[in-house]
């Protein structure tokens, strides 16, 4: 009795294994038997081949053109402050005003000193021609003559002392007013009215910066700096314009020009310093801010470009979903390089004749077999692909 219940129940498998097997085969691609014009249709593209520039970012610091601290050169109470906290000022006004009442009383007295020396100068320079006179009559000897000589050569020494004491004390006097030696942006006054300055060295009082143009600072490696000089001994003799953005900027909105490479590398960082300059008109961007560079260093010829939007992302990368000769879906694992407008450079993974899917990537999964339509470009497509690189 058990061998026929084992009998039976292997007769029963078999008829069910027949029996899913037949369901599968009649089953078998489904998608096979379905007519082109039932088939899913998406929108395929070639990549754009073109000659693009190869860009490198960086970090940087702006820093002032001209930047000058206003100090105290001579000891006395501050008696005025002539200008408002934040005001930009022109080379030449008035900042600040120390107490002047010595200083002009010391001026005073050395223009007295000058007068004083110039009378005896007058009276020594009489005695000489009287005494030379003398000498040619006999009636004084040469030792007298050459005493009188004396006497007028001092005098006039003592006439040159003075008018350098002058200059010294007009010199004193005119750094009462203390002057904007640039035009720029000053900052505040360190020291308020009534303080003692400039008693233990000079006093800084405020700060003056030229906001336009302004220097960018920033180290580039040592493997790159090649390909910097050569485009610059090439088709950028005039300078390499690159593109900039302070820390909080989308994008690179601003423009500046290569100015400065220095004569050595850092062999501690094996990196070396560059220096670039922008104009600043608005003034709103200050010394010290951080920026994004990219600067190019050379043209990647033939480059393969996609769109931007047809990129996607998993947990393996970037990919894009392509069409292969039997319409069906396979994800292409891609290397991206370079954005250029709202395209983006491929290093690797697709071909000249690749057809990848642009539009309705939601809808569409690997292994799906469709019906792929040439896509139409739109004119703010053509216009990006036409952009000329600077």
């Amino acid at each position: 009795m058990k061998k026929i219940f084992i009998v039976f129940l292997a007769m029963a498998l078999i008829a069910l294994a027949g029996y899913f097997a037949f369901r599968l085969k009649s089953n078998e691609s489904p998608q096979a038997s379905v007519p082109e014009q039932q088939l899913p249709v998406v929108s395929v593209i070639k990549p754009v081949v073109k000659d693009v520039e190869v860009y490198r970012e960086f970090t940087g610091q702006t820093r002032a053109v001209e930047q000058v601290d206003i100090v105290a050169r001579i000891a006395g109470y501050l008696e005025e402050i002539n200008f408002k906290d934040g005001a930009d000022v022109r080379k030449g006004d008035t900042l600040f005003t120390i107490e002047q009442a010595s200083y002009k009383a010391q001026y005073e007295q050395a223009q007295a000193q000058v007068k004083s020396k110039e009378a005896e100068l007058t009276r020594a320079e009489a005695d000489l021609h009287r005494f030379q006179e003398a000498v040619r009559n006999n009636a004084v000897s040469r030792q007298d003559l050459t005493t009188k000589q004396a006497e007028y050569d001092q005098a006039q020494a003592a006439v040159m002392a003075s008018k350098a004491a002058l200059d010294e004390a007009a010199l004193r006097l005119s750094y009462t007013q203390i002057k904007s030696p640039i035009d720029g942006r000053i900052n505040r006054n360190m020291i308020d009215s009534g303080n003692l300055v400039g008693v233990n060295g000079y006093t800084v009082l405020a700060t003056v910066v030229k906001l336009d143009p302004m220097y960018i600072y920033f180290n580039v490696s040592e493997t790159v700096i090649s390909d910097i000089i050569a485009q610059i001994t090439g088709v950028h003799s005039n300078g390499i314009i690159f593109d900039f953005a302070v820390m909080d900027e989308k994008g690179f909105p601003h423009q500046g020009i290569l100015t400065y490479i220095d004569n050595i590398v850092d062999s501690d960082t094996g990196t070396i310093l560059l220096r670039g300059q922008f104009d600043n008109k608005k003034g709103d961007i200050f010394p010290g801010m951080f920026t994004r560079l990219k600067i190019p260093v050379g043209t990647k010829k033939d480059a393969l470009l996609v769109e931007e939007t047809a990129l996607c992302t998993d947990i393996g990368g970037k990919y894009l979903l392509i069409v292969d000769a039997n319409n069906m879906v396979k994800r292409c694992p891609v290397v991206i390089g370079d954005s250029e407008g709202a395209m983006r450079v491929i290093e690797s993974g697709i071909s000249p004749d690749t057809h990848y899917i642009n539009t309705g990537l939601q809808f569409i999964f690997p292994g799906m077999t469709v019906n792929p339509q040439p896509a139409h470009k739109s004119a703010d497509t053509v216009q990006q692909h036409d952009k000329k690189i600077i």
